[in-house]
This record gives C-alpha cells, structure tokens and sequence, in this order.
C-alpha cells in the first residue's frame, strides 16, 4: 500500500463511473438521500494483547489498529468507492484515487471507568443520528475507537451508509479485522512508510477498483418470480389506499413522522450458559431464537398496544447462502467473504384470531406484574416462534425463487417510490435482525490465558430510525463462547419511549426465564 501526503480533492474521483447502482444499493440510497435513514453500527469491544497496554503503548496500538482497519478497507471494494448521482435516476459507483484515514478512523479518550458506559451511550446516539456527507469524494463508512488511558479494552464501532454494505457485512469488517489484529505476520510486514503532512492527513493510495467492485446480486444470479406472487407484490405497492383501507396487521399505532430524525435504543446482554440453554430449547420447540424473539415481541406488543387486531413484522436474510462464487465473470468473488448488499427479507403477519387468543392467555396487568410465563401462553409462543422458523425455512429452501430483489428490479427511480412510501400507513410494527455469532477468541483465551491475543467481548448491532419502515427495530449478534446482545431501536416521537422501554425489559425477563428453565 502506497501513502501519499496530500489531501483528497474532487480531481481524485475518476470523471468514469465503475457501475451504476443494483435495486437495492439503489433504495438505500434514496433513504439516505431524502433522510429517511442515516446510519448503521457494529460496535465491538476489543480486548489488545497486553504488550499493547498501558499509557505508553498507546501510540503503538493506534499505528497496528490503524495499520489492520487500512488492510480490511483495501481488500474491500466498496470501502474505497465514492458516489456520485445521488440525486437522480441513476446513481453511479466511482473510483476513488486515495483514502485519507483521518476522516474514517477517529480516536476519542473516556474521561474514565466510571463514565465509560455513559459516554459509550452518547458516541452511538451521535453515529445513529448523523449523516454521511462528501459521497463522490468519502466512502461512507468510518470507525470510532474509545480507550482509556491504559487500553485494556477498546470500544470499536464501525459505523457505515447502507448504500455501501448490508449489516451482514459489519460482521464480516469485525471478523477480519479481529483475524488481521491476529495475524503476527501482518505487523511483520509493513505496508508501508505512513507519511503525515503538516495538516495531519494520512493518505493511502487506492488499488484499481473497477474490475473487482463486487456486483449486486441481480446481476450474479437470476431471481425468478411466479405470476401469483409478482401480482400480489405489485398490487401492495400501487393500491390505493384512499380506496382501500390499511389491513388489520398495518401498523396504525406508528404514523409514518418525516420529523424529527432521532433514533431511541436500549440494550441487554445474556450470558453464555443461558445462550446454551435458550438454544437447546429452541431446538426441542422446531425453532430458533429468531422465531422465538418474534413470538415474544408479538406477546409484548399485544399487551402493550390494546387497540392494534394484528401485526406485521419483518426478518432479514443473508443471500450469500445462494450467489455462487469464482463464476467465469467474476473469477475473485466469493460472496461470503464479501462486503456488499447481499441481503433480502421476508415479512410475517400475526393475525386477530392469534392475536385475541394471546390476551385472553394473558393479561396486561400479568405483564406489569412481572409474573412468570404460564404454560398456556409458553405453548402459544413456542407455537408461534415454531411458525415464524419455518416460514423462514420454507423461504430459505426455495432459494432465489419469489424473492424481493426480483420485484425491487421493477423500481426504476427509488426516491418518488420512497417519497410515495413515507405517505402510505407504515405496515410493519418491528423487525428482527440476527447476525449470528462472531468468532472473539475467548474460548482460546479463557483456557490458555495467552496475553499476546487480541479477543472481541461484546458486539452490538444498532439500527437507526427507517422512517417508513418497521417501528421497532430489534438486532441481535453473539460471541462464540461469550454474551449475546439484543438491542433495540425506534424513532423518538413515533414510538412511546415507555412501549419501547417496556419491550426490552419483557423480552430480557422472559429469555432469562425461559433459560432458566430449558
């Protein structure tokens, strides 16, 4: 990797674009251009060997974590492309000559253990609420570590614009970002001489991008659809609704708000022989904790929300499970390895007759009592989290057939659809994303105590308000042989902060409670 020392002008973007956008990195970035969605973060808590510990090491940690966040970037296409055309019908991927580090790793000091939390808190409120600008000249992505004086654990959150990657992929900068910080022969090998000048930019030359700019998947694969299902999704999207009336799963209770962009988000953790014992448990029931964390959130929600009949929600998918690697076009490609937009979802929809069986099991003042799950409403649950898993399942099996990507080709210019969108009623009240689980090192850790290991001890996934999608935002992600995060996050002034609050403090009670009796 070559460093030069000057600053990034508009004359480093290539006047020729490397490709225009696919439906997808299309429609996020129509969010992103009419504010309906700024930011998504993955933030992880890095635990340095200990010869990089200590107030006099800090300097050596910053040059090996800089030096280890260059190498992801530079083995990442879309880490290093601009865009340009954001505001027209088609928008274009252009090559960028240098990435200048300065505006995409920033350092920030805690003031000290006990206001760690707190200003941890404040950092991802800030990242969630705030735009990326600059996007013909800035690759829309950037980290942020916060330490102490000594390092011995680090907050790192890699936060990015949707246009550039799916959430899948924030797993996949962590996991090679953790292997790059692993790998003794990296550091053994420098890049090169860092060069600094005197405005303190650190510039890095770009490789040719143009040839391996991963495409999206319409163009890896075809996505064919069958009559019934292409009417019922182009029906959804050009009904009117003057004419005909949102369902009874519509989420009336969460009007479509354009103002004021600000995301809400609260968290938890679980412990790992929970996690075991919550995992075995939706193994028994034919599920997982996916389906299991809808059924809860559908248990919370009709107790909290009397007025709502039913309830629509959402899961997001991987659809690197499909694309097939090393193809004749694109020979370096391996989809698995890949950052880039390869994601879909599938929608669930919880009906009246479910949903009135679900309040006569049980009550809202049970609820707020804190009492335990009854056996009559345990069986709904696990019948539900059964339901929801094999929708999931069935859609999964059915591989590229009837699948969303192939009806967003029909978009032809994302902003008027997404402006059409905001002043629709919003359909989905929540949805549930899980990352899975990411390699930390810990068990490595824990039963060999090697001090020369970096390790990772929590990874959370944040969403930022979608204005015109799902109220409720719930994301999940696991260390292997470590904690399980679930967060969620909403918009501020859409939903009730205490429906909100409620929710998390149901679903950490109830998962403790189910893991405590698997």
């Amino acid at each position: 990797m070559d460093y030069v020392s000057r600053r990034l002008k508009r004359s480093d973007v290539d006047a020729g674009s490397i490709r225009g956008m696919g439906c997808h990195e299309g429609y996020q970035l129509a969010m992103h251009t009419l504010d309906q969605y700024r930011g998504t973060v993955v933030a992880a808590t890095y635990c340095p060997p200990i010869s990089l510990t200590g107030p006099g090491s800090l300097d050596t940690l910053k040059a090996k974590f800089t030096d280890a966040v260059a190498r992801v970037a530079l083995a990442q296409p879309h880490l290093h492309v601009g865009i340009t055309g954001e505001d027209t019908a088609k928008p274009n991927f252009v090559r960028l000559e240098a990435l200048d580090l300065r505006n995409h790793i920033h350092w920030k000091a805690l003031d000290d253990a006990v206001s760690r939390e707190r200003q941890y808190l404040e950092e991802l409120q800030l990242q969630l609420d705030s735009r990326f600008d600059n996007l013909a000249t800035q690759p829309g992505w950037r980290v942020i570590i916060l330490h102490d004086a000594g390092a011995e654990s680090i907050e790192v959150l890699y936060v990015w614009n949707h246009p550039h990657h799916d959430g899948m992929s924030g797993k996949i900068f962590h996991q090679q970002l953790f292997k790059i910080l692993n790998d003794k022969e990296n550091f053994s090998k420098p890049l090169a001489d860092k060069l600094q000048d005197d405005s303190g930019s650190l510039i890095v030359k770009l490789p040719e991008s143009s040839e391996k700019l991963p495409p999206p998947p319409e163009v890896l694969t075809a996505f064919p659809m069958t009559p019934p299902f292409l009417l019922k999704k182009l029906w959804k999207e050009v009904k009117p609704y003057s004419i005909f009336p949102p369902t009874s799963v519509h989420a009336t209770w969460a009007p479509v708000k354009l103002q004021p962009f600000t995301t809400r988000f609260q968290s938890f953790s679980i412990d790992n022989d929970t996690i075991v014992k919550l995992v075995a448990s939706c193994r028994r029931h034919q599920t997982t904790v996916t389906g299991l964390l809808h059924a809860l959130v559908l248990l919370s929600l009709s107790s909290g929300l009397r007025d709502m009949k039913g309830f629509a929600a959402r899961t997001p998918y991987d659809l690197r499970h499909y694309l097939p690697s090393h193809t004749k076009e694109y020979p370096w490609l391996v989809p698995k390895e890949t950052i880039c937009n390869y994601v879909s979802v599938l929608d669930h929809k919880f009906h009246p007759d479910l949903v009135a069986k679900i309040r006569a099991e049980f009550s809202p003042d049970r609820v707020a009592a804190g009492e335990p799950l009854p056996a009559d409403i345990m069986h709904t649950i696990w019948s539900v989290a059964a339901r929801v898993r094999k929708e999931i399942k069935d859609r999964l099996e059915s591989g590229i057939v009837n699948d969303m990507i192939g009806i967003m080709k029909f978009a032809g210019d994302w902003r008027p659809q997404q402006e059409s969108e905001a002043r629709k009623p919003r359909y989905l009240s929540w949805l549930v994303t899980n990352l899975g689980v990411l390699e930390g090192g810990l068990s490595k850790a824990e039963n060999e105590r090697q001090g020369d290991d970096w390790t990772i001890h929590r990874a959370q996934l944040f969403l930022s308000t979608e204005i015109p999608s799902a109220a409720l935002s719930v994301a999940v992600s696991t260390i292997k042989d470590g904690q399980m995060d679930i967060t969620c996050s909403w918009q501020d002034c859409v939903v009730d902060p205490d429906l909100g609050a409620n929710l998390m403090n149901n679903l950490n009670r109830w998962l403790a409670e189910i893991g405590s009796l698997a």
